[in-house]
């Protein structure tokens, strides 16, 4: 199988679940987030803003906010498949990229990614051994390299673990993955 056609059968499990589902789900991934050792002992943490199809942080982002963390969530750079790590000081008063993606008003600051503790990492698929599916621009493969302590942490539903992915070499891997059913450790336990 491709990638173009994992991405494809993926997209169709995620649109299947019902928004009660959905909330509930979301639900249960903040709180395995935030009571995740990961999360409680790390200082600098990266999160995302979601969009639809993808599991809504905004809970774990606003608790780490709540505790005095610092925290940041990717921005889109002018260089193909470039992002820095914007930090977010705020839920309320967000500007939209050039993508439509919900981001920090500028103007921000950029935090280094060698000072983030645990990047919470979304996508399309991922396996049990770490592999991650993107949406395909590599974003997260050329930036999580960076994150030289940081623990890449998967956030997705249930339905997106699939037993293989179609990865390359450039792939980066997770450590972790947390959905409604939990946080596991990834078989690989690579970066």
């Amino acid at each position: 199988m491709d990638k173009k056609t994992a991405r494809q059968e993926i997209r169709e499990k995620i649109q299947k679940l019902n928004q009660r589902e959905i909330h509930k789900y979301n639900r249960e991934i903040n709180s395995h987030i935030v009571n995740s050792r990961l999360f409680l002992e790390g200082k600098v943490i990266m999160g995302y803003l979601g969009e639809p199809g993808e599991v809504n942080i905004d809970q774990s982002l606003q608790t780490a906010l709540n505790m005095g963390k610092t925290v940041c969530v990717p921005q889109i750079l002018e260089g193909p498949g470039e992002m820095a790590a914007a930090r977010l000081v705020t839920l309320k008063k967000l500007g939209r990229d050039r993508y439509g993606i919900r981001t920090p008003q500028e103007p921000v600051e950029t935090i280094t990614p060698e000072d983030i503790d645990l990047v919470l990492t979304p996508g399309l698929g991922f396996t049990a051994q770490g592999e991650r599916l993107g949406r395909g621009a590599g974003y997260y493969d050329r930036f999580l390299p960076r994150c030289t302590k940081g623990v890449p942490m998967a956030i997705g539903y249930e339905v997106q673990v699939q037993k293989e992915l179609p990865t390359n070499a450039h792939d980066a891997k997770v450590r972790y993955l947390c959905t409604e059913k939990g946080l596991r450790v990834c078989k690989n336990n690579g970066k």
